[in-house]
């Protein structure tokens, strides 16, 4: 692995990693603090952080006076067969979880460049969301709707299906993705602050444009997702 960052985030990379490739299998007891800060040449102090940092990305769970455990975060699978977009309330709902969102920021701002030639508008509305599954963050989304169509959006409640308040207030009746783009980002700030990670955390980033039944646009964006509770199957 590349040494870069703090010494606690290389120690964080390398359990992980060993957590993802079965080496510290599902449930099982990770070795004690002396074993591990032996096997990465660091202190208990670096260490602890390393495992606290762990802890709040929901891979490993202290248990008092017993150890610390690996974790399987339950997930949300989402099916990726064709063009059509899917809510994410509607899909967490498939899968037996309580959905719901927060509205972080709604705002007119000029359209950024690299979205100009796609909206084709010089204003859109930007709307900054969290997405929650039994109350824990778990997808943060930043969309771009064109102006003065979408004006409207930022009087409606957003806690709600975004998808649902277009159908109902804007008559969209399908709407389908032209263009989707999955990659890995790893969290700053912002991302960590909003989705309760540690900084660096591997984040699931997709970025799309969306269209109505009749290809006109609706909004282009990213979504930065957790990539412990959410999974795309293709």
């Amino acid at each position: 692995m590349t040494k870069t960052g703090s010494l606690y985030s290389q120690v964080m990379e390398k359990i992980r990693q060993k957590i993802i490739s079965g080496e510290y299998p599902i449930d099982s007891k990770l070795p004690n603090e002396f074993a591990l800060c032996e096997q990465f040449g660091v202190s208990r102090v670096t260490l602890r952080k390393a495992i606290k940092g762990l802890v709040k990305d929901g891979l490993v769970e202290k248990v008092q006076g017993v150890g610390t455990f690996v974790r399987k975060p339950q997930t949300v699978r989402r099916i990726v067969k064709s063009s059509r977009v899917e809510s994410f309330s509607k899909t967490a709902k498939k899968e037996g979880f309580n959905p719901s969102a927060k509205t972080i920021e709604i705002k007119e701002v000029i359209t950024p460049d690299d979205l100009k030639d796609v909206l084709e508008t010089e204003r859109s509305l930007m709307i900054e969301r969290v997405h929650l599954i039994e109350d824990d963050p778990v997808m943060l989304e930043c969309n771009y709707f064109p102006l003065p169509k979408f004006g409207e959006l930022r009087n409606e409640d957003l806690t709600l299906s975004l998808y649902q308040v277009l159908h109902n207030k804007y008559g969209i009746k399908k709407l389908s993705s032209s263009d989707v783009v999955i990659s890995i980002a790893l969290a700053n700030y912002n991302e960590a602050k909003y989705l309760e990670k540690s900084l660096g955390f591997p984040l699931l980033m997709l970025k799309a444009t969306v269209v109505d039944e009749k290809g006109n646009i609706v909004h282009v964006g990213r979504q930065y997702i957790d990539s412990n509770r959410y999974e795309f199957h293709i």
